[in-house]
Parts: C-alpha cells; sequence; structure tokens
C-alpha cells in the first residue's frame, strides 16, 4: 500500500493529466455526463 505521501502526488498527477486533457479543447464546454464519462475512462486506463 502507497505512503500517504505518494497517495497525495498521485491524486495530484491524477488532476494534472485530467487537467491537461480538458485544456486540449478550450472552447468545449463539458457537460456533467461527459466529464464522468472522461473521470471513468481515466480511472479504468490507471487500474489496467
Amino acid at each position: 500500500m502507497p505512503a500517504e505521501k505518494e497517495v497525495v502526488l498521485i491524486q495530484k498527477a491524477t488532476v494534472y493529466d485530467l487537467m491537461r486533457i480538458i485544456e486540449e479543447h478550450p472552447d468545449k464546454a463539458y457537460t456533467p455526463e461527459e466529464l464522468k464519462k472522461l473521470f471513468d475512462a481515466y480511472i479504468t486506463g490507471a487500474e489496467q
């Protein structure tokens, strides 16, 4: 099990990755459903 510091670093990296994905299309407004699908896809990919 990762130490608390590692968990915090992983959380920050995850947010950074998702922010970069969203910034790729700055003119797009994401719906809550689209964001949920994006987060789900990211989590599923991270678990593999």
